[in-house]
């Protein structure tokens, strides 16, 4: 039998070899001797594989000859894992990477939560001063998600809080949650999984927790946007609008449900396109609305609609 200390990681690398070489240095000084590593390359362009092989050998990469998305990459490198049955998986973004001893950190938090399914870290942007992540809230009443302390300043505060969710970004889950409810919703794609993961898992009895001993620093969408920031990208814009319609189609009921769907045009939609038109994102506005409208048509047609 695994120790509780025996943990496997999984990244998705695309066209990022250095910040994925970084983030898999910062795996190994993670406190945990005894970790197993997997980079699910996602067709990257250039010689990526090469680069991480020749930096850090010991890694498994799993190569997926194209780009399938984030969420069935990420989903093909835990069902990999999954077959050393580790006691815990830690899921983790590539131009994310933790300060030493993190893992053993989220570990230790997990074992002081026995109903913890899913743990995080204080997620810190690079200058290590102002907050990225410190508990994700939904409102299940109007449909939105956020990051309450997003950009406020590092208080240094150590309190573990139980939380609606834990951001994706960098996760500690039990085995057994991927075993009960399944792996991230790959009809995602991208964004609102980890949601979507953690909402399931409390359905299930398992709750989230924030643990800020563990600390990890996170260049905003490198991948997606542009690294460093939280610009409304028109990638990001559409994703943020689709998915919060599939999330509350498939998660939430009743009376709720029309409450959300409300709240995508009363508080999301206007929220947003304020922020498109502050950080003037050309295209973002379009795409949010085109977000909207394939939402919409998810919950009328279905799950078959996102195939068109």
């Amino acid at each position: 039998m695994k120790s509780f200390r025996s943990i496997s990681a999984i990244t998705v690398n695309w066209n990022k070899p250095v910040e994925t070489v970084r983030c898999i240095k910062s795996l190994k000084n993670g406190g945990i001797e005894d970790i197993t590593i997997f980079v699910v390359d996602n067709g990257s362009d250039g010689n990526d594989i090469d680069l991480i092989k020749q930096e850090v050998p010991e890694v498994e990469i799993i190569e997926m000859g194209r780009n399938v998305g984030y969420v069935k990459g990420i989903n093909a490198g835990i069902s990999k894992a999954m077959e050393n049955k580790p006691p815990s998986l830690l899921i983790i973004n590539n131009d994310a990477y933790g300060s030493p001893g993190f893992i053993a950190e989220l570990i230790d938090g997990m074992k002081r939560h026995p109903n913890a399914g899913i743990v995080g870290p204080k997620i810190l942007y690079p200058d290590g001063r102002k907050i990225w992540y410190a508990g994700g809230e939904f409102n299940e009443w109007w449909g939105y998600s956020k990051h309450p302390l997003m950009d406020s300043e590092d208080d240094g505060d150590q309190k573990d809080r139980k939380v609606d969710f834990v951001t994706g970004c960098t996760m500690l889950v039990r085995r057994e949650v991927f075993e009960r409810v399944g792996f991230f919703d790959e009809d995602y794609d991208i964004y609102a999984e980890d949601l979507d993961l953690c909402l399931r898992a409390a359905e299930r009895g398992y709750e989230s927790w924030y643990i800020p001993s563990s600390v990890v620093y996170h260049e905003v969408s490198s991948s997606t946007g542009i690294a460093g920031s939280n610009l409304m990208t028109p990638l990001r814009a559409y994703h943020y609008a689709r998915n919060m319609f599939l999330l509350i189609s498939k998660r939430i009921k009743g009376g709720k449900f029309i409450t959300c769907i409300i709240g995508q045009f009363a508080i999301s939609f206007p929220y947003y396109f304020c922020l498109i038109a502050m950080q003037k994102m050309k295209g973002a506005h379009l795409a949010y609305v085109r977000g909207m409208v394939d939402g919409l048509r998810f919950i009328v047609g279905g799950r078959k609609l996102l195939e068109d």
